[in-house]
């Protein structure tokens, strides 16, 4: 994150540099050389971030489903006669998938991203009340956004889960 919020400062001082008579090309290419360092390590801990992430996420992915084995073979008869067997097919690939999906791209972006955008006005509240009322009001339409595109997927994400329990129904059949 830091490296991120660092790109706009060097930006901000190659512009400064171009627009300076007088400057040398030498300082934008000192300029441009930090840039590019920093753009280059920001890329390499985001490829580091994203194994670990994923790593993590295919550990508890594994995990949860050991479990769910377990607990499905601890079953008796009457607790069987609960669940369809594609229901149970579904919950153990489908499910579980899109479990491992969201701890993996949550911990890349949801931890991230308000870490992001707070560190962001911060240092954008130093620049002026006019960017830091126009960066509040982008957040907050960038939240109801969200909140309203949340609302609409949730019941189409459930009427997908059961076609798709529909379908391990199907192919289980045939």
């Amino acid at each position: 994150i830091w490296l991120d919020l660092t790109l706009p400062d060097y930006m901000a001082d190659i512009t400064q540099l171009v627009e300076t008579p007088g400057s040398e090309m030498h300082d934008i290419w000192v300029a441009g050389g930090k840039m590019l360092l920093v753009s280059l390590g920001s890329a390499a801990c985001a490829v580091v971030t994203g194994f670990i992430a994923a790593r993590v996420g295919a550990s508890f992915s594994q995990r949860l489903r050991s479990l769910e084995f377990n607990k499905v073979e601890s079953f008796g008869p009457a607790e069987m006669n609960r669940f369809s067997t594609a229901s149970l097919i579904t919950r153990s690939t489908n499910d579980i998938t899109q479990i491992q999906m969201f701890i993996t791209m949550g911990l890349m972006m949801i931890v991230k991203a308000p870490i992001m955008a707070m560190w962001a006005v911060c240092k954008i509240a130093g620049k002026g009340f006019d960017w830091t009322l126009a960066t509040g009001i982008a957040v907050a339409i960038l939240l109801v956004v969200i909140a309203v595109l949340m609302h609409f997927v949730m019941p189409k994400f459930k009427a997908m889960q059961r076609l798709t329990d529909n379908i391990n129904l199907v192919a289980r059949e045939n």
